[in-house]
């Protein structure tokens, strides 16, 4: 099969000079790109001059560009300032930055944060977060099995109890009895017996005993082993 690429002679539709250049014989009209750009699209302007909405600077818009929008700006700056001239402006509660939310997006929360991670710096709001995971996850899923033979040892009792409740908006307790002082706390051996956990019983049970409550904590072990300890000790605690 022979080559059709060769040296070829040939004169430019587009600029009319006579050149050689290695080509097809069916690729011979044009020199070169900007040559074929130019007969293809005349270098002439057909759209005009506008101001910018947001600064008043003059830039030239092309004609299929007018027909498509309504407001023109010179650049992405200004663009996103004249989008953003009827933003709340709202300051950070961690980096005290300034940031800005439309007043469509606060009609259902109130932004405190400029970014995620500014919030997930905010240790109250983890804490609050855990709280609510914990409640949503207790109603789903009921009580364990630890706290389901606790509710049937305050009942035999007679005792009025609030299970799962939210204390200050720090934590939840397993069970507070109504009209006393008094919290119990239903504990799995296991779990609560990891040395995290256990400084951070530790120090629930003194910042609830510094608002005037007692703490009553009651493992599994207990009920299996000594379930008329465990009676008697919740009766002294309510006389």
């Amino acid at each position: 099969m022979v080559n059709q690429y060769k040296i070829r002679k040939f004169k430019c539709i587009g600029c009319g000079e006579i050149t050689e250049q290695r080509r097809s014989i069916h690729h011979t009209k044009y020199c070169s790109l900007d040559c074929y750009r130019k007969s293809k699209r005349p270098n002439r302007k057909t759209g005009s001059l506008i101001k910018c909405q947001y600064c008043g600077k003059k830039i030239y818009k092309r004609r299929c560009c007018l027909k498509n929008s309504k407001n023109y700006f010179c650049g992405t700056k200004c663009a996103n300032k004249y989008q953003g001239r009827n933003k709340i402006v709202f300051i950070c509660k961690i980096c005290k930055k300034k940031f800005r939310w439309s007043k469509s997006r606060t009609i259902q929360s109130n932004p405190l944060y400029c970014s995620w991670k500014c919030r997930l710096k905010d240790t109250e709001h983890i804490q609050k977060n855990s709280i609510k995971g914990n409640l949503a996850q207790q109603k789903k899923k009921g009580l364990n099995k630890l706290e389901l033979k606790g509710r049937k040892i305050l009942n035999e009792l007679g005792v009025q109890f609030k299970e799962q409740v939210l204390m200050f908006n720090k934590f939840l307790v397993d069970v507070l009895l109504i009209n006393k002082n008094i919290i119990i706390q239903w504990d799995g051996e296991y779990w609560h017996n990891k040395p995290k956990r256990k400084m951070l019983d530790k120090s629930q049970d003194l910042y609830l005993l510094k608002c005037g409550y007692k703490v009553i904590r009651i493992t599994d072990k207990h009920i299996k082993d000594d379930i008329g300890g465990v009676y008697a000790n919740i009766k002294r605690a309510i006389q």
